[in-house]
């Protein structure tokens, strides 16, 4: 490639980069959005890994498999069943953490707190808290703090309305006063 060329083509990159639709762009990152796709979660519950199965197995990857025994469910859209299956990313000492994907390491006994859209479900970025149940109330505390202190601005860029504030703190209370009560 000769030297002019070079210079064309990296002027109509630049170009094209400063026109693009600045919405577009920052659609593309989930986490500026998050508490959208948990507002719109269909399926929120609170539950305890029975089982965990590895799926497949690759140099980069673990796709695995919990079924989670339902302790309590604060959304659902019918019938509520006694148990849930995650179909997950993970990790392990042979198979480094990925840079920049949703990986988790379950276990039985670890509590998890699920955003999905079916008990039946993979699970996106986001989506899962994991841990005891004083770390997900810590965690579901600070969501709904999170929540509560966001401006309008704050709102429009989460794609949440003042209705989807009103809802989705209700369910985190709903939450926190679950994950308050021994049991």
């Amino acid at each position: 490639m000769t030297r002019k060329s070079f210079a064309a083509h990296a002027i109509v990159s630049i170009f094209l980069l400063v026109s693009t639709d600045t919405s577009q762009v920052t659609a593309a990152n989930m986490r500026s959005f998050i508490e959208a796709v948990r507002r719109k979660a269909p399926v929120v519950y609170v539950g305890s890994v029975r089982k965990v199965s590895v799926l497949t197995r690759t140099k980069f990857d673990i796709k695995a498999r919990a079924i989670v025994d339902i302790l309590s469910v604060t959304r659902r859209p019918g019938t509520s069943p006694h148990e849930a299956t995650i179909d997950y990313s993970s990790y392990d000492d042979k198979t480094p953490i990925l840079a920049g994907g949703p990986q988790y390491q379950l276990k039985p006994g670890v509590k998890v707190v699920a955003f999905a859209n079916s008990f039946a479900s993979n699970i996106p970025p986001g989506y899962l808290l994991q841990g005891s149940r004083d770390e997900l109330l810590q965690r579901v505390e600070a969501l709904r703090d999170a929540l509560r202190q966001m401006s309008a601005e704050q709102l429009k860029v989460n794609e949440i309305t003042e209705d989807d504030r009103r809802i989705q703190l209700a369910l985190y209370e709903k939450l926190c006063a679950y994950l308050r009560t021994p049991k």
